[in-house]
């Protein structure tokens, strides 16, 4: 008979996805948090010291699964210095606390850089996808062969849900990202390219690969900026290589630009991050592509929310307007998460069923969970489908969850779209076992 963390995974390929009878899937999910928790305790020293100095032993409740947490920060808990001064041995160990890898699986010798360092994880059969870092710091999170499957039969069966896309390949591609890089984001427009665009048809913004030295040590430089500690021959030669990009950027999206005002009469798969999709909606405007007059076949998909205040604040409604009419997908997720949480046709975000949601209070020490009704609280999860790492994760986000049954007529839970990040409303965002994981991972590497 199958595991439990085997059904629900299985589910992805259901015509019910996210309509799973309320109590029977509890009953599932928590088994298969059983199965996930007896699975990764011995093979990730953070989880198991995690269980040893919390008690849990088990997981008779979703409550158990609180002190089993980690944080958001836990996944970039590393000393930059080990970047910074080439510590490679040091930085693969700090890896090997957080999730599956072992300290033989990779071999490190002559490693020059941060690039080759995430290839070499690679070459070993992991995937250490990055979220981009503001500070300077990006977090690491590993995946295995089985997440990345399990990734692909995501978007070739839930696409667009509740009215899912067939796999067919009848699109012309335009993807506004690099050609690759250690990102879920890239590899995720790339397989959508792969699944639903016409082979050979698929245009990039650029055929160089993302390089996650030079997003860090940017990241770097714009800090130090901001500090005043960046000298006058840094700032200049930041700023020069920036014009340099963002003119060839720009020459790049300039003939997508073009190419899609030529074919918009025809179904197209456009990919980018909101960013990037706000820039090709307004140069698209100006060339004077009326809003929703693409072809309803069109694919659109995008993401990334609003961080820094970039965009404006009806950026929304503006991608709305002009992609009235055709195919979006409308979710809400981050890199933590296998899939996403998938809009229904009244704008509540459904909880995949290999996730198990968890609403903390803002500390993140109190589950306040409910059978039936809203809460409000720090959106927190099992994710019992991870393979490569442990799935259960605070995140900095202030979210309302419904525990009833949608007004889509499908049970909950549902997130509901007012979303916001802890860190934008005020104050510090603070999570209580955050220094105590951080504390003990930099004991792990010095030890």
């Amino acid at each position: 008979m199958p595991s439990a963390r085997e059904q629900i995974r299985a589910l992805v390929r259901s015509g019910d996805t996210f309509d799973q009878p309320a109590r029977e899937l509890r009953e599932l999910q928590l088994d298969a948090a059983r199965e996930a928790f007896a699975a990764h305790r011995e093979r990730i020293p953070l989880l198991r010291t995690r269980a040893e100095e919390s008690g849990v032993h088990g997981i008779e409740s979703p409550d158990d699964l609180v002190p089993l947490l980690f944080s958001h920060t836990s996944y970039k808990s590393y000393p930059l210095s080990l970047i910074t001064g080439g510590r490679w041995d040091r930085l693969l160990r700090w890896y090997t606390t957080v999730s599956v890898v072992e300290p033989g699986d990779v071999d490190v010798e002559g490693v020059t850089d941060i690039d080759e360092w995430t290839d070499r994880v690679t070459a070993a059969g992991h995937r250490p996808y990055i979220t981009s870092g503001t500070s300077g710091k990006v977090s690491f999170l590993n995946c295995d062969a089985g997440d990345l499957s399990f990734l692909h039969d995501i978007l070739e069966n839930l696409t667009c849900w509740p009215d899912p896309l067939p796999p067919e390949q009848t699109r012309r591609g335009y993807l506004l990202a690099p050609a690759s890089g250690p990102m879920r984001s890239i590899d995720g427009y790339r397989w959508h390219a792969d699944v639903f665009a016409r082979p050979g048809e698929t245009r990039l913004l650029t055929e160089d690969p993302m390089r996650v030295s030079e997003l860090m040590s940017s990241a770097l430089l714009r800090r130090r900026m901001a500090e005043g500690t960046a000298t006058p021959q840094e700032i200049s030669s930041f700023e020069a290589a920036s014009g340099a990009r963002e003119e060839e950027l720009g020459a790049a999206v300039a003939q997508i630009v073009d190419d899609i005002a030529g074919h918009r009469t025809e179904p197209l798969l456009i990919a980018g991050m909101n960013n990037q999709q706000f820039t090709l909606i307004q140069a698209l405007r100006a060339q004077g592509v009326p809003d929703g007059s693409l072809h309803p076949d069109t694919l659109v998909l995008s993401g990334g929310g609003n961080k820094n205040g970039v965009l404006p604040d009806d950026y929304q409604q503006q991608f709305a307007a002009f992609y009235d009419g055709v195919r979006r997908v409308r979710s809400y997720g981050m890199t933590e998460l296998q899939g996403s949480c998938l809009a229904c046709e009244s704008g509540n975000y459904h909880v995949p069923p290999w996730v198990i949601p968890l609403v903390l209070d803002e500390p993140g020490e109190k589950l306040l969970n409910t059978e039936q009704g809203v809460v409000e609280g720090r959106f927190a999860f099992l994710d019992v489908s991870l393979e490569g790492r442990w799935g259960g994760l605070i995140s900095g986000d202030r979210v309302l969850v419904d525990f009833s049954s949608c007004d889509c007529g499908r049970t909950g839970p549902t997130v509901l779209p007012d979303i916001r990040r802890y860190g934008d409303l005020g104050g510090e965002d603070k999570i209580t076992c955050a220094a105590t994981l951080d504390s003990y991972v930099r004991g792990m590497i010095h030890g």
